[in-house]
Order: C-alpha cells, then sequence, then structure tokens
C-alpha cells in the first residue's frame, strides 16, 4: 500500500533533521521521505516530515511562515551564535528590562538579515560552515526577512536570560535575530534554546514527540500521517466530470478564471491531487491517483 502524507514530529535536541529522516525512512521502506525547514541539533518542535508523494510538496510547505520560541543568554557572544559555539566575546549587562523589550520589540518589521557563518548556506559549492569549521569566514549575502510579531517577552536580569516568541517569514535565522538583538543592546547575546512552535498550518500542540512515535505499532504510527486532501482543508475544490478529467491528465490546457493558487481536484466527487492554475490555465501539479 501506498503510504503518503505529511507527519507533524517533534524534533528532540541532539539529532538533526536528517537523522529524523532517516529513520522515518527506515520505518516507511519504499517510500520517498523529506522534511521542510532544517531545524539545528540544538533546537526541538515542530519537523514535518513528507511521505510518499508529499515531497513534492517540499517548496510550498519550505516556504510557509515559522514560530520559534527562543531563549538568549545576555553578555555572551559565541561563533555560532548558539550555546554550542565557542565564546568570542563577553561583557557585563547594565540594560533595565524596560530598555531590553524595547529594543527587542524594534526588530519587528521588513528587515535584511545576514546568515551566521556556521550555517549550510553554499558558498562554491561548499557549505558555510564548513568553510568555518577550517577557520576561513566567507562572505554572505544579506537576505530580506520579516518579523510579524515578537510578543511573550521574559526578562530574568539575575539569570541574564530573556526569552520570547517569534513569528517570521522562511529564512529567518534565529540565530542571527538573537545576535542582532545582543548588539543593539550593546552587551551581545547568544542563543541557549529553540523551540519551533508552528511551521505552517503546524502547530506544536497537534505534533508527537519522535520517541513517542516510534514506541506504536505500525497501523498507529499511520494515523499520524496527515493526508494531503486534509492538509489542504482550505483549498478551493474543482470537481470534473470523467472526460475532462482525462484531458486534465493528459496536459490539455483547461483556462480558468482565477489567480494563481493551487487547488484540489476531484473526478466525479472523488479527491485525486492538486492542481495548480498559472495565467488562468489549470494544469496537474501533484496527482495521488490517476484511475
Amino acid at each position: 500500500m501506498k503510504i503518503t502524507g505529511i507527519l507533524n514530529i517533534n524534533k528532540p535536541a541532539g539529532i538533526t533533521s536528517y537523522d529524523v529522516v532517516d529513520v522515518i525512512k527506515k520505518l516507511f521502506i519504499g517510500s520517498k521521505v523529506g522534511h521542510t525547514g532544517t531545524l539545528d541539533p540544538v533546537a526541538t518542535g515542530v519537523l514535518p516530515i513528507l511521505i510518499g508523494d508529499a515531497t513534492k510538496l517540499s517548496d510550498n510547505l519550505t516556504a510557509e511562515n515559522k514560530a520559534y520560541r527562543v531563549k538568549m543568554l545576555l553578555g555572551v557572544e559565541t561563533d555560532t551564535y548558539d550555546i554550542t559555539g565557542k565564546i568570542v566575546s563577553a561583557s557585563v549587562v547594565n540594560k533595565d528590562e524596560i530598555y531590553i523589550r524595547e529594543r527587542i520589540k524594534r526588530f519587528i518589521g521588513v528587515q535584511e538579515q545576514t546568515p551566521p557563518q556556521y550555517s549550510a548556506i553554499k558558498v562554491s559549492g561548499k557549505k558555510a560552515y564548513e568553510y568555518a569549521r577550517e577557520g576561513k569566514e566567507v562572505e554572505l549575502k544579506p537576505r530580506t526577512i520579516e518579523i510579524y510579531d515578537i510578543n511573550n517577552i521574559a526578562v530574568d536580569l539575575k539569570k541574564r536570560e530573556v526569552t520570547f516568541d517569534v513569528y517570521c517569514t522562511k529564512g529567518t535565522y534565529v540565530r542571527s535575530l538573537v545576535n542582532d538583538i545582543g548588539r543593539k543592546l550593546g552587551c551581545g547575546a547568544t542563543m541557549i534554546d529553540l523551540i519551533r512552535l508552528r511551521n505552517g498550518n503546524f502547530f506544536i500542540e497537534d505534533s508527537i514527540a519522535l520517541y513517542d512515535f516510534l514506541k506504536l505499532n505500525f497501523e498507529d504510527m499511520k494515523k499520524h500521517i496527515v493526508p494531503i486532501e486534509d492538509y489542504y482543508d482550505d483549498l478551493k475544490k474543482i470537481n470534473m466530470l470523467k472526460d475532462e478529467y482525462t484531458k486534465f491528465l493528459n496536459g490539455v490546457k483547461l483556462p480558468y478564471d482565477e489567480q494563481d493558487k493551487l487547488v484540489k481536484v476531484y473526478c466525479n466527487n472523488k479527491y485525486k491531487g492538486l492542481g495548480q492554475i498559472k495565467d488562468g490555465i489549470l494544469k496537474r501539479y501533484l496527482i495521488e491517483n490517476e484511475d
């Protein structure tokens, strides 16, 4: 039986996102498996795992907005921008809570952000962190990101720790955000904990911890896989008769007076997959069942 869908895993700390993919591959032998939006080994939280035909949705789901809960330590900077790195500077913290809160809030909005040197961004075919481990610094171009909101700010000056929730666009490096905040505060900061609370329409309260998932029997595992039809519950439905659906499958251009968008395709009220309307033409995007 072909298994297709999306699994909302709560990734534990200490392993990579690919480690999670590798484990799931061993469970669903013969199925393609991928993930959307890499989490650093130190991070935990929502990691959508794509299984079967759902792997074709990787670009779409990776582009979804994200929400995180981050904890940072004031007065310390590291080369990786998180607690796993080497300390490169340390200083006293002489700002009060009101000042810290106000400075953090200033980061809401559209901005240019430079990724960390310790990141998987490729430069001349080689990952940036590989250069960094060799002691080489490469030029990483700033990227435009947007911080939609920062809330639930909690400041503990005794511990020099600050916790907050951030809602942002794809491509945002929370480590870089923490580093930038620390520099604006004048004392430096490094990330000590990160939890992804949300990735698109997947929320942490609906996730299952990886090790809890591994304790389930195979049938119960499958119950946690969200079908593509259910994930895209809000998409417009296009229902076709058999002749029109056959034309659709064969690549015949079907005009639709709609904006560019994904739609759910049905034949005689039976779900078939996803289509994409582009330039007023409906084309197949991901068909799970051609019969």
